[in-house]
């Protein structure tokens, strides 16, 4: 009998031996590491073997409601807010947004404040099982994912683009290449006082237009009359008329025809006659034309190092997508497509 307990004994003994080494293997630190894995974009071979043993003995999966189980079993029904959250949280916020909050006794004790409501409403979000709709818990997890995939994007990319990218000579090719990109067209300063005819004015109601902008073009030149002052109590079109009539600076080439055939005859300063267009009456007044030209390189050099940067990034970003997929595809063809939508659409109607 003693002889039977001893070698049961022995037979869990080297049972447990048999798991901690298998446990040790699992969780040990792989020394063969492929370029590719130094990317995150692969597995080294050891990995991959691993990968495959785990998967042989890893058992079935739950259902994905057990993912927000689990967030909220991970952490206390009512975590108190400390200096390690607020620390998390400061270091989060971009570098103006953190120096005024912790410059402002008053705004950091209402960031504070903010913050201790809503983890006081997850709490209660918690307490009441909401995680457990399966709605709630996909917009949890894909906003979880979203995060995840963004700061890793955001890794790889930053450690792939050189710091001094792009250089004075990359610059400066970009803006000989693409010196038309940096043209300002001819622009003109407007002002209008404008009345509006109905959609089915007949003559008779746009001669009375015209006549009731004679005359207040005749009061001004007579000097009865302020254009601002008029255009502020009178003009009909409610953008400018808050300004005295300033349509702003405008580019030549998009005023309407009949307006920028009538303007380009005045001097500056000088009103236009009435002008008819599909919505009304228009008193023009030119301003200054500012001619067009070609912008130099030390003016829009800080644009073009953004517009640089900004295009590396996208096509990094790209290019990690298309790797990623490449090594973690996603088996979707054209017929589940169309199946998915035909279901989805029956369900939906």
């Amino acid at each position: 009998m003693n002889k039977l307990i001893y070698k049961n004994l022995k037979m869990r003994l080297a049972l447990l031996i048999v798991g901690v080494i298998f446990i040790i293997f699992l969780t040990s630190q792989v020394s063969a590491i492929s370029v590719k894995e130094l990317l995150g974009l692969g597995k080294s071979e050891v990995e991959e073997e691993k990968t495959e043993l785990i998967q042989k003995n890893a058992p079935a999966e739950k259902d994905s409601v057990d993912w927000a189980k689990t967030l909220a079993q991970g952490t206390k029904l009512n975590p108190q807010i400390d200096l390690d959250y607020v620390s998390l949280l400061v270091a989060n916020m971009n570098q103006q947004e953190r120096l005024k909050v912790l410059g402002d006794a008053a705004l950091f004790k209402q960031v504070i404040e903010n913050e201790a409501n809503n983890r006081s409403a997850v709490s209660a979000a918690s307490f009441n099982k909401v995680e457990q709709d399966r709605n709630v818990e996909f917009l949890m997890r894909r906003g979880a994912e979203n995060i995840l995939r963004e700061a890793y994007l955001n890794r790889l990319v930053v450690s792939k683009l050189p710091k001094d990218f792009p250089s004075d000579e990359q610059v400066k090719e970009y803006f000989e290449a693409n010196k038309g990109q940096f043209v300002v067209p001819e622009r003109i300063h407007v002002w209008q006082i404008f009345f509006k005819k109905s959609e089915k004015a007949d003559a008779k109601e746009i001669a009375a237009l015209k006549k009731k902008a004679n005359k207040i073009i005749s009061d001004i030149k007579k000097g009865k009359a302020d254009y601002s002052n008029t255009a502020i109590s009178q003009s009909e079109h409610e953008q400018s008329r808050n300004v005295g009539g300033y349509m702003g600076l405008l580019k030549t080439s998009e005023l309407l025809p009949e307006m920028k055939q009538s303007i380009l005859k005045l001097k500056e300063g000088e009103l236009s006659k009435p002008v008819e267009s599909k919505s009304g009456i228009h008193i023009l007044k030119r301003g200054k034309i500012l001619k067009a030209e070609t912008l130099q390189l030390p003016q829009v050099e800080p644009q073009i190092r953004q517009l640089l940067v900004n295009q590396a990034n996208t096509q990094l970003r790209n290019a990690i997508f298309v790797q990623a997929r490449k090594e973690y595809p996603q088996d979707i063809s054209d017929k589940n497509l169309e199946e998915w939508r035909l279901r989805l659409k029956t369900n939906t109607n």
